[in-house]
């Protein structure tokens, strides 16, 4: 007989939203967490993205090693967040009020539907130049607008949606770019500056790996959204393995490959017009559908701290018409930007990212801190969801850690529009990314010093026990 119980959950609407997940209702394997991951991420996003290192002006060899280094520390802090999960069965950030208190985590909440809207708005600009560039009568806003739909398709209904559709792509996408892989080495070789193997300026570098850092740690607030069907019993090791591999396997691949293109046909328009001189037209669409999923997981998560933040005023925990709501609205935004910016595209990304990057790792630092080092995965799961429980209010202690990281950060900061007063000393080196690290460390100083109500007594390691 078949398992009625599996095709109703893709059926219906996912109705946890924010809420809970109880242990009769996890399901998925570690296996789904690869596939799921390596989807996000073998895409046509982290092509554009390769090619932007050799924009900058760095050659082959060097943006390589940059994009190495940059998804490895990257996913150094996201994979982790995948533990938590099937540990507490609760989206990410929920997890971040025990850190910052019920309403002190509107804070994040509201700051990381900007983050969810931006990437939805740059992964629809760079799907509508793929199509556009394969069918030039339809406009790049007409193809925003059409690319848009699956996507609202695949954000209401949800987790179990995403991570089937995920399932589907990964064997075509890893077709896909392994056979762009090879038509491009054999369309040619490089030569001229992109040829050389002399290491850029440190800031240059810097700058460069930083897009793969961010790139990759901008995933934290993601991971346990897709972590917390698990069952708890699920092996830690192989779990953070499957996100981390799945991760760094097809953003490596997919970034060298936007390199190689753009530095082995500089003169092309774009990084997209250089795949299709490569490659010709054929993997164009399978390109421009390599984001759908991704755009769907930008917007599920914004609907999520959306319901997050309207969770404080009423219970959502399990509304479809939250759900239904909210996705529609994360959709619209990041449409409308899209529609707007496409044309400054490549500025409006790296402007983005750089925004992004100072927020958010203090954010990750104090999550991660929180929950490996002082806490030791006990939390009590209830208080997540009231203003009077052991997290009511606002914790001072995660909130005054970020403020002193952020202000850290702040003179080593290089912006369009803000130059930190410490760029000079250092060469224009922005490290704004590096320093926001010390957030995690004073963190845990302050929580030796304020411990709170049912808090473990915080210790020095992390347990092997959770690996």
């Amino acid at each position: 007989m078949a398992d009625t119980s599996h095709w109703d959950r893709f059926s219906e609407i996912e109705i946890r939203s924010i809420d809970y997940v109880p242990p009769e209702e996890r399901h998925g394997t570690i296996r789904d967490q690869f596939t799921l991951w390596f989807g996000l991420n073998a895409v046509l996003f982290f092509v554009v993205l390769g090619g932007v290192p050799v924009l900058l002006g760095v050659n082959f060899l060097w943006s390589t090693i940059a994009i190495v280094v940059g998804v490895v520390i990257g996913l150094g802090m996201a994979a982790f967040h995948a533990l938590q999960g099937p540990r507490l069965g609760v989206p990410q950030m929920i997890q971040s009020r025990a850190q910052f208190g019920f309403y002190g985590a509107v804070l994040f909440f509201a700051a990381f539907i900007p983050l969810d809207v931006g990437f939805l708005a740059a992964q629809l600009v760079i799907q509508g130049q793929a199509m556009n560039v394969l069918i030039g009568s339809i406009s790049i806003p007409a193809w925003i607008g059409i690319l848009s739909i699956p996507v609202v398709v695949l954000t209401i209904y949800g987790y179990n949606w995403i991570r089937l559709w995920q399932r589907w792509m990964t064997p075509i996408l890893a077709t896909t770019f392994a056979v762009l892989i090879v038509q491009a080495i054999r369309f040619g070789g490089l030569d001229g500056h992109a040829a050389r193997t002399g290491a850029p300026s440190v800031a240059l570098f810097m700058e460069s790996a930083g897009l793969f850092v961010i790139s990759m740690a901008a995933w934290a607030p993601y991971v346990s959204d897709y972590t917390r069907y698990l069952p708890a019993s699920v092996n830690k090791a192989k779990l953070f393995w499957a996100v981390f591999l799945g991760c760094a396997i097809a953003t490596i691949a997919t970034a060298v490959l936007g390199a190689y293109v753009t530095a082995l046909l500089p003169e092309a328009s774009s990084t997209v017009a250089a795949v299709q001189q490569v490659a010709g037209s054929w993997a164009l669409p399978i390109m421009a559908l390599s984001l759908v999923g991704a755009d769907a997981a930008v917007a599920y998560t914004g609907m999520l701290a959306l319901a997050s933040i309207i969770s404080c005023f009423k219970d959502v925990r399990s509304s479809k018409t939250m759900r239904v709501l909210g996705s529609l609205l994360i959709i619209a935004l990041g449409t409308g930007c899209a529609l707007l910016g496409y044309k400054s595209f490549v500025n409006n990304l790296s402007n983005f990212l750089a925004v992004v990057l100072f927020i958010f790792i203090p954010w990750t630092a104090i999550n991660l801190t929180d929950y490996f080092v002082v806490r030791h995965g006990e939390y009590d799961v209830p208080s997540f969801f009231t203003p009077h429980g052991e997290y009511g209010g606002f914790v001072w202690r995660g909130l005054i850690s970020y403020a002193l990281a952020v202000a850290v950060e702040l003179p080593f900061i290089s912006q369009t529009y803000y130059t930190g007063p410490l760029l000079g000393p250092l060469g224009g080196i922005d490290i704004s990314w590096v320093v926001g690290g010390v957030a995690g460390v004073v963190f845990y100083l302050i929580a030796i010093r304020l411990p709170m109500r049912g808090s473990p007594q915080p210790l020095t390691g992390i347990p092997r026990s959770w690996f």
